[in-house]
């Protein structure tokens, strides 16, 4: 009786999150347009993510009609899954109560966790990989404890290399709880499966974040590359050569041209084009005083990182390498670009060149040049232009390196788990609150660390995480008083106008004024937000031998719009757009005669527009398709018809990022001024990793954040052991 009451209540809650989902509760609905791929057009990532939720909310219900005694209700029918059109992408099997609208099986409320099982590169359909994760044993009532050596606060980058270091280099069982249904943060993939007319299903892939990376396919290789192979864990991956630029698309100003890597070729070919008579001398020799911060950072692994006191003792192995950077000081090696830009150190005053090393400088961080890091600005402006470089792509896509790094968190006896949608109420303490023991999970569960947490949550997260009071006052710098406090903002409303202006300047650094920790997590300026626009379109007649991998788009130029009156230029908002384009070099992410593309705004679009609005009303709806134009624009200018192949297309919003990936008002990450110097906390066995944390934003700086974090909870001996180890093998 118990299973016909379940399976009753299972069918009409299914039945309405399904029909919920289709009509359009919270979106447009997927449902077909008559196309030969018969899929609607999704107008928004939270279309197809808040039937995730919708599915949770319905097995709740089922559990509370289990309760009740509910009696038994017919199954849905076809149609009323199906609704008015021909067909749906959702399809329900609800005696095995699997949903398969998004890439996850949903969690079953009150069962058991997820975990991420890897494949092994032969996936199906119908198997699970990385992007489908698995039901595992870990309980998860109230009150239940389990044990590990080190648990680790969120699956984003950072957090994945400090779990598979420490899994597989120092042997420790490791758990890492993740609130997403997906591991990977703001670098993870999803897909699409959606229904051929005949009945038939294909997969798209999509990356949610990052398109373009450097250091990954040959050497000197980025951090990122340099975990990979230190844990064993090989990803293929694509060069090629450079990317596409347009600027003023569709207008009668409008210019195009490419960026190639490589020595010289940028001097003879744009700079040359746009540049003054100055320009290629500034370029030189910029590039010249720069490279002294270049050399510590090719020099030094990011194995031999780790935070605090002992950070030196590591690093010895490095010495010359290590005296040089010392020499310079940590006002250059942590701090901003602005001393090669204004002076003292350089002065760039070519116009292009000006606007062009804060076109790169966005892509980083999210601002100017002058405040962004000048050790990221310097090793680009070497990375870039040196022999042998080349941009990289992930065969497979990005989904690709957080596989690799979810394996190597899980290979090996040791047991240790990547846990998705275990979502971290609270990091817990001693009574006395001067050392960390461990998580509280949403429902009760207690994880018991042995050896320390490391948090991947973004910064401003801290101090919601730290419910004992007393471990509060230890990271307030013992001072009792809490006030209340707010991170600044990088992006400002223009008085009289509905125009948004970045910060171009910050006279103070909040790491600088005797702040306490707590204070400048909490205090930490945010950065911009996300504009998305994700789209499977038809590609036949298009010739890919005349497209790139990947676009910029300044909509308004790379110098921006002389009309505002205000500064504009790459960092204006929804000036610079990023578009990737990767079926041209991997057609594994799309089935045949079709391929994908992403266009995005990163770090350019202000929250403050999207604040307090519910996402599903028609004011938040509308406000996308506004908003999502200059998207559309930006993809136009590469596939003029794109809007007429299209067949599935996804928008995501600040509220997106906000929501799913739980990054406070959808930010890009910190302002560089407010880098955390290391991941140490005045709790020693309490560290931190991510984006916050110098060197900041990107899929490389978080790698080696996380691999100095998972160093940190071992003694710099065993650190040396290893990096002993990995040397004789050749891996450093």
């Amino acid at each position: 009786m118990l299973a016909g009451v379940c399976r009753a209540a299972a069918s009409r809650a299914l039945e309405r999150a399904v029909i919920n989902f289709a009509s359009g509760q919270g979106g447009n609905g997927i449902f077909g347009n008559g196309s030969e791929f018969d899929v609607g057009q999704v107008s928004s990532i939270e279309d197809c993510l808040i039937t995730e939720l919708d599915f949770q909310d319905a097995m709740m219900d089922v559990n509370e009609s289990c309760k009740k005694g509910d009696g038994e209700g017919d199954a849905p029918s076809e149609e009323s899954i199906k609704g008015d059109k021909k067909t749906s992408t959702a399809e329900i099997d609800a005696s095995n109560l699997k949903y398969s609208t998004s890439s996850d099986p949903p969690r079953e409320s009150n069962e058991k966790s997820n975990s991420v099982k890897p494949s092994d590169g032969n996936t199906t359909d119908d198997q699970e990989s990385v992007l489908l994760p698995i039901q595992s044993e870990i309980g998860e009532q109230q009150g239940e404890v389990n044990e590990v050596d080190v648990a680790i606060v969120g699956a984003g980058i950072g957090g994945l290399c400090a779990g598979a270091i420490l899994n597989t280099l120092y042997g420790k069982t490791v758990g890492i709880y993740e609130s997403h249904y997906v591991a990977g943060g703001c670098a993870h993939a999803f897909e699409r499966r959606l229904a051929f007319a005949d009945g038939n299903t294909a997969n798209f892939v999509f990356d949610s974040g990052p398109s373009i990376l450097l250091g990954c396919s040959s050497r000197p290789y980025n951090p990122l590359r340099q975990v990979l192979n230190a844990i064993g864990q090989p990803v293929e991956w694509i060069p090629y050569s450079g990317w596409g630029m347009i600027e003023n698309p569709g207008k009668l100003n409008e210019k195009r041209w490419k960026v190639e890597l490589g020595p010289d070729l940028f001097e003879n070919g744009p700079l040359k084009q746009f540049g003054s008579s100055r320009a290629l001398q500034e370029f030189q020799g910029l590039r010249e005083v720069t490279r002294k911060l270049v050399d510590g950072a090719v020099a030094i692994p990011a194995m031999a990182m780790r935070p605090g006191a002992s950070a030196l003792l590591p690093l010895l192995r490095y010495l010359p390498a290590l005296i040089g950077l010392l020499q310079q000081g940590p006002e250059l090696t942590q701090g901003t670009f602005a001393p090669f830009m204004d002076g003292p150190l350089y002065k760039v005053s070519d116009p292009w060149l000006r606007s062009w090393l804060d076109a790169l400088a966005f892509s980083l961080s999210g601002l100017p040049a002058a405040r962004t890091s000048a050790a990221a600005m310097a090793y680009v402006l070497y990375d870039m232009h040196r022999p042998g470089t080349s941009l990289d792509y992930p065969r497979g896509g990005l989904g690709k390196v957080v596989e690799a790094l979810v394996k190597g968190v899980q290979q090996g006896s040791n047991g240790s788990t990547v846990n998705l949608r275990h979502h971290v109420e609270s990091i817990d303490t001693s009574p006395d609150g001067s050392k960390i023991v461990g998580l509280t999970l949403r429902g009760g569960q207690k994880i018991k660390a042995k050896y320390g947490v490391i948090c991947n949550a973004p910064v401003w997260s801290l101090s919601d995480l730290i419910k004992n009071k007393r471990a509060k006052v230890i990271l307030n710098n013992n001072n009792p008083q809490m006030e209340q406090r707010k991170p600044r903002q990088s992006w400002h409303r223009i008085p009289s106008t509905e125009k948004f202006s970045i910060s171009e300047n910050r006279q103070i650094s909040s790491t600088q004024n005797g702040d306490s920790f707590l204070s400048l997590c909490d205090t930490a300026e945010m950065t911009g937000s996300f504009l998305h626009l994700h789209l499977a379109i038809k590609s036949d007649g298009l010739d890919f031998r005349n497209m790139e991998a990947h676009y910029t788009i300044m909509d308004r130029s790379l110098s921006g719009d002389s009309g505002y009156p205000f500064p504009d230029g790459p960092c204006g908002e929804l000036n610079m757009i990023a578009v990737s384009n990767p079926c041209i070099i991997d057609p594994t992410l799309a089935p045949k005669g079709y391929m994908i593309m992403h266009a995005y705004g990163a770090a350019n679009e202000p929250y403050d527009l999207w604040e307090g609005l519910v996402n599903s009303s028609q004011k938040y709806k509308l406000l996308k398709e506004e908003r999502a134009e200059v998207l559309w624009r930006a993809v136009e200018s590469i596939v003029p018809d794109v809007r007429q192949r299209v067949v599935c297309s996804l928008v995501g919003s600040p509220k997106t990022h906000e929501r799913f990936l739980r990054r406070p008002m959808g930010t890009y990450g910190s302002a560089t001024e407010d880098y955390l110097r290391d991941g140490s906390t005045p709790i020693e066995n309490l560290v931190m990793c991510g984006d916050g944390i110098f060197p900041g934003i990107g899929v490389p700086a978080v790698a080696l954040s996380g691999a100095s974090a998972a160093n940190a909870l071992v003694s710099p001996f065993q650190q040396w052991k290893c990096l002993d180890q990995l040397s004789q093998k050749g891996l450093l």
